[in-house]
């Protein structure tokens, strides 16, 4: 083979490396950055009754991660607190608020790692805190 030739190879596989590197770069980047959402969706995060007119408040045994963060699973989640009378269902009328979906959208979208900053406090009358039993009650 003629240098020429040989060296015109040489460049367009050289060419072709350093294209290679550009996908290979982007990969990387999207690898990275989707370990990083996993770990912001796998935050916990912390939720709570509080009635601020008798300051006590409830904080459910579940622990919640920040991709569980939805209606349905909150209120499973509110289920599980035992109630004065059994086979009664909670009401709380703050899960018709406009609030309470704003708090869920917020800790949907947060990316805080503070634990302190990022809980769902769902405020409730000294009725609403009532219904539950008081085993499960704590002083705020």
């Amino acid at each position: 083979m003629p240098d020429s030739i040989r060296d015109w190879i040489s460049f367009v596989s050289e060419i072709i490396g350093a294209l290679g590197i550009i996908p290979a770069g982007y990969a990387g980047i999207r690898l990275y950055l989707q370990r990083k959402e996993k770990q912001r969706l796998n935050q916990i995060v912390s939720v709570m009754l509080e009635c601020t007119e008798t300051k006590q408040k409830i904080v459910p045994l579940m622990l919640v991660r920040r991709k569980d963060i939805t209606r349905a699973e909150l209120q499973g989640i509110l289920g599980t607190i035992k109630m004065k009378e059994d086979g009664k269902r909670y009401k709380l009328n703050h899960l018709n608020t406009k609030e309470f979906w704003a708090d869920i959208e917020r800790l949907q979208a947060s990316d805080n790692k503070d634990s302190e900053h990022d809980k769902l406090v769902i405020p409730c009358s000294s009725k609403e805190i009532e219904q539950f039993d008081s085993d499960v009650v704590k002083p705020l």
